[in-house]
């Protein structure tokens, strides 16, 4: 099934989307139905949950590595890395998102939706939790990234020698910026897409295409993510882990796609998980 959140009549509500009817239920956690239905065109869809935590898997294709096949990133990357996004900084569909006079760029990804804590988490664990996935789009700054990067004297580990180098320093002021993560329209559920091997991933602005790749090129698959945050820490319930982005068209570096800042339309699309659309405008500073 696939599950919405939305407003009606300016009330907050949950329901079950089949076709262009909307059908309200209790909860996530509750789809009993409440005999309340409404049209899409009666409605406006909003994120369709409000995450606990956002995990966001880095460079998980390896093209974002800069390499062509998934051995060689696995042994260039390790195990999978992973940064936050703050709840805070989700947007629905159709929102506009502020760009930085330095430009952002899409990220398509997969948000996988954890209804259940994991702890130390097994296979199945992992799979009992999922209650389905969603769009997510890890908006990106990357002309914002260098002001987070900073010099010190470190032990350089090629040579053992303590120098003055650069640290990147966190993925702050480039992702956690208002409205860096739209989400949605929906989540559809792990019963209805039971394996989500192969599906297309791409990413548009202005209907110029950005990014193309499929959920194949994951270096580390969306249950392996979760098995390995769980060992670091308490993943909560209602929680959205997102999967990682594709290599972008035409670049040459297939990491690296900077769009300077202009109105414009901004889409997320994964192929069975829906198109996510949002409206950019530059930021005024």
């Amino acid at each position: 099934m696939k599950l919405v959140r939305f407003l009606a009549g300016g009330v907050e509500k949950i329901g079950i989307l089949e076709g262009d009817a909307v059908y309200e239920v209790n909860s996530l956690s509750d789809t009993t139905a409440g005999g309340v239905s409404y049209r899409l065109s009666e409605i406006r869809l909003l994120a369709p949950l409000v995450p606990s935590a956002i995990f966001c898997a880095l460079v998980n294709t390896p093209k974002m590595l800069g390499v062509e096949d998934k051995e060689t990133a696995r042994n260039l990357l390790g195990p999978p890395k992973f940064f936050l996004k703050l709840p805070h900084v989700v947007s629905n569909p159709g929102d506009v998102i502020r760009a930085p006079p330095t430009g952002i760029r899409p990220e398509v990804e997969i948000g996988v939706v954890v209804k259940n804590k994991l702890k130390n988490a097994t296979l199945q664990d992992v799979r009992n939790a999922i209650l389905g996935y969603t769009v997510v789009n890890d908006v990106t700054a990357p002309g914002e990234f260098p002001k987070d990067f900073y010099y010190a004297y470190r032990r350089d580990p090629a040579d053992g020698k303590i120098k003055m180098m650069l640290i990147r320093g966190p993925h702050f002021r480039n992702k956690n910026r208002d409205g860096f993560a739209p989400m949605g329209p929906w989540i559809v559920t792990a019963d209805e897409l039971p394996s989500i091997s192969g599906l297309k991933m791409r990413s548009f602005y202005n209907g110029v295409l950005i990014q193309e790749g499929t959920t194949d090129e994951l270096i580390y698959g969306v249950e392996e993510l979760l098995i390995e945050l769980s060992k670091v820490l308490t993943v909560p319930p209602n929680s959205v882990v997102c999967s990682g982005t594709v290599g972008y068209v035409g670049a040459e570096d297939p990491s690296e796609y900077k769009l300077q800042p202009m109105q414009g339309v901004m889409v997320a699309e994964v192929e069975k998980l829906g198109r996510l659309e949002n409206i950019v405008a530059v930021e005024q500073v």
